[in-house]
């Protein structure tokens, strides 16, 4: 019975205690079933959800993506001769955490790649995954470095833009960066074309850098540049730039430019700029060596200018090359407010309008621009291209500065019609003369002459469409008169060749105050422009340098440049010659601009063959000295 009892007093217990045993397992459960369920959760938001953007942060820290360069297109100038081209390197990178010594791999590295061992040290050590040691070295000494076979170095197949002529052409060509892109000149202006598109050498490494073995490993090729033909003729340009670098220097003017084009095409075939710069060496360069002159300087064209006056006048019938006028040697054209003056004083002269163009006159200029209006004087500026870009395929091209005709005042008409108040380019005033040249229309100027493809077929590029700037009728007349300024008691006589006739026109203009209202005091640009043969022009020449100091005047400073230039350029295009040759006692007696001494290894103005066959200074032009003005 006490048994029993003590039985029934347990079970009670018992039950709380299974209870309480069974409440503790659900609780266990449905920790266990939460905690399941949070991992399942986990596992699907990392499987499913971020499945991507983890795949991506595991490859980041696992693969390398190494850049291979494209090779960059070659920049030929117009007859196929390499002007820019891509020669083999080396670059030189390290994984400094696989390097086992860096003291000593620095000390064997340092004159192979020319950096301070303590530099190479500084990085060796630095830990990082990858870094470059030394880029776009010599393929030699890259050979080398792979040769050491140093833990933790590596080498990768690069090249290294090289400029076989030096400082010829150097701002129409422009430059590259160490990254393969252009940054000045042609480089720039085509580096989509010649840049091509790079490769990638993609490599698997675990976080210390090492390779892991059969990890993923894919290169894509690079896709070569496409190479370019410009419309430059290197030799020419070097002509063109000795020539000019000689007159600089004789004249001690502080820089000049000089512009060859072809009239009928737009073709640039010659740019010269000096001071010059070797873009081998671009980096030690002058910033003004950099500068483009002909395309991004502008100048006040001063008489160079006359020819665009003359060419309106002509053009609304306000004269003809017999018109003849009272010239004094100032005019007031407006009383006490501005009197315009002539290079020197002289009695009133009874003068034809051709007179007035050969002799430069400012005030016979100006009294046909006043018969003509601000208007169509305004007009025949814009005809002609002043005030926008001519789009030649250059970086940093000026539009040049012309005042809108709504805001001249009352000198304004006079100012303009000489070549003052106005600014342009050499290549925009080159562009002038080309349009007279090529019988009123003017095409514009271009460098590119085509592109060469990956099969080596040459593709020429679509001309740009040209347009009338005057009537044929006026520029067969404009040529006769600007025939005559380097004739008789013309003011170019020094720019006549022995064997082809001229046509141009010389210019001296004062050069503005870049810090205020005014002129500098004794600072001039000089200047001649002009084509040759006068009737069939194969060349247009045009020539300007920056304040000559020993001499102002145009046509005896900057002709003779003209004369050595042009008679290169139609020797070398073969041009026949219109003149018949000058006896050799006519060769000695040619104006004083003409004899002037010119370097022996000058180009020659002779005969086409002698010219191409030597090089040599070529004889003055016929004729005796004549009695002339300068312009102003």
């Amino acid at each position: 019975m006490q048994n029993q009892r003590k039985r029934r007093a347990r079970s009670p217990v018992r039950r709380t205690r299974r209870a309480a045993g069974a409440n503790r397992l659900l609780v266990v459960l449905g920790v266990t079933v939460l905690a399941f369920l949070a991992i399942s959760g986990r596992l699907v938001v990392l499987q499913v959800l971020d499945a991507g953007s983890l795949d991506q942060a595991a490859a980041r820290q696992r693969l390398r993506a190494i850049e291979l360069p494209a090779d960059r297109g070659r920049v030929f100038d117009r007859h196929g001769g390499d002007l820019a081209l891509s020669v083999a390197a080396r670059t030189v990178y390290a994984q400094p955490r696989l390097v086992t010594d860096p003291a000593a791999t620095a000390r064997r590295l340092a004159p192979l790649l020319r950096r301070p061992t303590a530099e190479l040290h500084r990085k060796l050590a630095s830990g990082k995954p990858w870094l470059y040691l030394a880029r776009k070295i010599p393929a030699a000494r890259g050979e080398a470095v792979e040769r050491l076979r140093l833990p933790g170095i590596g080498v990768l197949n690069d090249t290294v833009r090289n400029y076989p002529s030096g400082t010829v052409a150097s701002q129409v060509l422009g430059f590259v960066g160490n990254d393969g892109r252009g940054l000045a000149g042609a480089e720039l202006q085509y580096d989509s074309l010649l840049r091509g598109r790079p490769g990638r050498l993609l490599l698997e490494q675990d976080p210390a850098g090492r390779p892991i073995p059969q990890g993923q490993r894919s290169v894509v090729p690079a896709q070569p540049g496409t190479d370019v033909v410009l419309t430059i003729d290197q030799h020419l340009q070097f002509v063109a730039e000795r020539s000019l670098f000689l007159a600089v220097r004789r004249w001690q003017a502080k820089g000049g430019s000089v512009v060859v084009l072809s009239p009928s095409t737009g073709e640039v075939l010659a740019m010269a700029n000096v001071p010059g710069f070797d873009p081998n060496r671009f980096a030690a360069a002058r910033p003004d060596a950099i500068r483009n002159r002909a395309v991004e300087d502008v100048f006040e064209p001063g008489s160079t200018n006359k020819t665009i006056t003359a060419a309106a006048a002509l053009e609304a019938g306000i004269v003809t090359p017999a018109t003849r006028m009272l010239v004094p040697s100032r005019i007031e054209l407006c009383p006490g407010v501005k009197t315009f003056r002539d290079s020197h004083e002289h009695a009133t002269e009874s003068m034809s309008f051709a007179d007035v163009v050969a002799q430069s006159s400012n005030v016979g200029t100006i009294k046909v621009a006043a018969r003509l209006g601000a208007q169509r004087l305004a007009r025949a500026e814009r005809a002609f291209g002043y005030g926008r870009r001519t789009g030649v395929d250059l970086p940093g091209e000026s539009p040049g500065i012309v005042t809108p005709v709504r805001d001249w005042r009352c000198t304004d008409l006079g100012v303009n019609a000489i070549g003052q108040g106005v600014a342009a380019t050499s290549l925009q005033m080159a562009g002038v003369y080309a349009a007279v040249a090529n019988g009123g229309v003017l095409a514009p100027p271009s460098i590119l002459r085509g592109t060469v493809d990956q099969r080596g077929r040459f593709q020429p590029v679509e001309r740009k469409p040209a347009r009338r700037a005057v009537s044929a009728r006026t520029a067969h007349t404009l040529t006769r008169l600007l025939q005559g300024v380097v004739q008789g008691k013309g003011t170019g006589t020094g720019a006549a060749l022995a064997d082809w006739s001229v046509a141009g026109k010389t210019g001296t203009a004062r050069v503005p105050n870049p810090k205020g209202r005014g002129y500098l005091a004794g600072a001039y640009m000089a200047s001649f422009i002009g084509f040759a043969p006068a009737q069939r022009p194969a060349v247009v020449v045009a020539v300007v340098l920056d304040q000559p100091a020993k001499a102002i005047f145009g046509g005896v400073v900057a002709a003779p440049v003209f004369r050595e230039v042009a008679g290169y350029a139609l020797a070398r295009l073969k041009v026949p010659p219109d003149r018949p040759a000058p006896s050799p006692e006519a060769r000695e007696t040619g104006p004083p601009e003409a004899r002037e001494a010119r370097p022996d290894t000058g180009p020659s103005t002779a005969t086409a063959t002698a010219a191409a066959a030597t090089g040599g200074p070529g004889p003055a032009p016929a004729g005796a000295a004549p009695q002339r003005r300068h312009e102003l």
